[in-house]
């Protein structure tokens, strides 16, 4: 990067140096034909003799040496230490006004010189005078012209190139940087962060680069989470269609054996409409499976409740599970958008409870403001109440994501167990993650999706010695069942 800044830089003071030098060569002959010129126009026409003292005195003054020959070019009087009457014969004797640039050796130096005629020699042969300059002093001058510039130029490249070398250390060190992240993030490791400290264009360019990341990493979690909605609906779609040929056989089973029997009870009738109720259900995973669009069943929230509660009950007697269930009582005037969406996230997170402890907990209580702004907590336990404060702290958040309902409802799930490991802690929710050997992870993804459906949300969190899941959903008073339930499923 600096090759062509500092070729630039070197050519620009050779160039001024060069002019300077040229400059320096005019002036320098301007200056030695107006000196010759003045001693051409004052001895030419001088009235006193030549004498040695008067030679070397003008030639000191006028910063030249001067030699008087006669016609034989033999010395009469001379500035340099040349003996009189010696020939000095490459000396070429002509009158000329203007200095002109004829070079003369005399001992170890070289001299450019010019002659003209003493008009006023009373002698009877002419007298030439050669007035002489000495090169090396000529080529000093023009050389003190053209250092100035040179060095200046060469200054301000070693200082241009120490400054440029300082600033474009640090610019490629940043650069190394963003050319790392880039290359990481090219590698799709979204979640690099591009160092900005410097608001200046690579700065900015940092930022651009940093917010990129950050949608493709957005873009990332969108695509996988569709792709796992897409199996899921693949696999949902073959178990349905297996589950449906066995509830099917296993209904026509119990219903011959109910004809058969003469029995006083109803556990038939129980059986018959659990399975009724779980061809409901596969109903739905089909219709799922096949990517159409299911129409909401608005059911009273106390009904799903407790129907589901009732087989849950069931379930965890088989499995010998200490099952509890407290509802508000205020549920019983509420509506819920989709009963099947309620049912089966209160299902999925029970049966999730049980695989994990002997002790399951579950309690649903109305989160709004009813009858004249008075909250009613009646018949709710303490950790129901606690439980009650850390999910209320959701809901300003909730509100600039959703419409606001009515009201909401908080369905809380606990258990006894230790809850899910450190390593799928924080990706439950998503797609076929479980930690069980035999697990799909497909429950609590379906419990995700039917917050969603039922415009909550859906956490989990440990409570001392028990791991609690929050499923908070949108519920509309039975008067206002005629309105409409605005659906903000993603």
């Amino acid at each position: 990067m600096l090759l062509p800044l500092l070729a630039v830089a070197v050519i620009a003071s050779l160039g001024v140096a060069a002019a300077s030098y040229w400059l320096g060569d005019r002036w320098g002959r301007q200056q030695v034909a107006l000196r010759y010129h003045e001693i051409e126009t004052t001895l030419s026409n001088a009235s006193f003799p030549l004498t040695p003292l008067v030679v070397k005195t003008i030639a000191d003054l006028t910063g030249t040496e001067l030699i008087t020959v006669d016609e034989n070019r033999k010395v009469l009087q001379s500035s340099l230490s040349l003996p009189a009457g010696a020939e000095i014969e490459n000396l070429v004797l002509s009158h000329q006004k203007q200095f002109s640039d004829q070079t003369l050796s005399i001992v170890t130096e070289n001299y450019q010189y010019s002659t003209f005629v003493l008009r006023a020699s009373t002698q009877d042969s002419r007298i030439w005078v050669a007035v002489l300059f000495n090169e090396s002093d000529l080529r000093e001058a023009r050389w003190r012209m053209a250092s100035f510039p040179l060095l200046a130029g060469l200054s301000t490249i070693i200082l241009l190139t120490s400054v440029t070398l300082l600033v474009a250390s640090r610019l490629v060190r940043r650069l190394s940087k963003l050319q790392e992240c880039v290359g990481r993030i090219s590698a799709g490791e979204f979640t690099a962060a591009v160092p900005n400290e410097a608001r200046d264009e690579v700065g900015m360019l940092g930022v651009a680069v940093t917010r990129m990341s950050e949608q493709l990493l957005k873009m990332q979690s969108t695509l996988q989470r569709q792709q796992g909605e897409k199996v899921l609906h693949q696999v949902a779609g073959g178990l349905a269609h297996q589950l449906r040929n066995s509830i099917t056989g296993a209904r026509m089973a119990i219903e011959l054996h109910q004809q058969c029997c003469e029995l006083e009870d109803d556990t038939l009738d129980v059986a018959l409409g659990q399975l009724e109720e779980t061809e409901a259900h596969v109903r739905r995973l089909l219709t799922v499976a096949s990517g159409k669009t299911e129409q909401d069943a608005p059911e009273q929230v106390m009904v799903c409740l407790e129907d589901s509660i009732r087989t849950l009950h069931a379930t965890a007697k088989h499995l010998r599970i200490d099952l509890e269930s407290k509802l508000d009582p205020l549920l019983a005037d509420m509506l819920v958008k989709d009963g099947p969406s309620l049912q089966a996230a209160l299902s999925n997170l029970v049966l999730n409870a049980m695989h994990e402890g002997s002790r399951v907990s579950v309690e649903c209580y109305l989160l709004g403001d009813h009858d004249g702004g008075q909250r009613r907590e009646s018949g709710l336990t303490q950790d129901t109440k606690s439980a009650s404060k850390s999910v209320g702290g959701m809901l300003e958040e909730h509100s600039r994501d959703t419409p606001v309902l009515p009201s909401f409802a908080v369905l809380t799930v606990c258990d006894n167990g230790t809850g899910p490991p450190e390593e799928v802690a924080d990706e439950i929710f998503d797609p076929f993650v479980t930690s069980k050997p035999e697990g799909l992870g497909l429950g609590l993804p379906v419990v995700a999706r039917c917050a969603r459906r039922l415009n909550g949300s859906v956490q989990w969190d440990r409570v001392g010695q028990q791991t609690r899941f929050i499923f908070k959903f949108g519920v509309t008073a039975q008067h206002e069942k005629t309105k409409p339930i605005m659906d903000t499923r993603e």
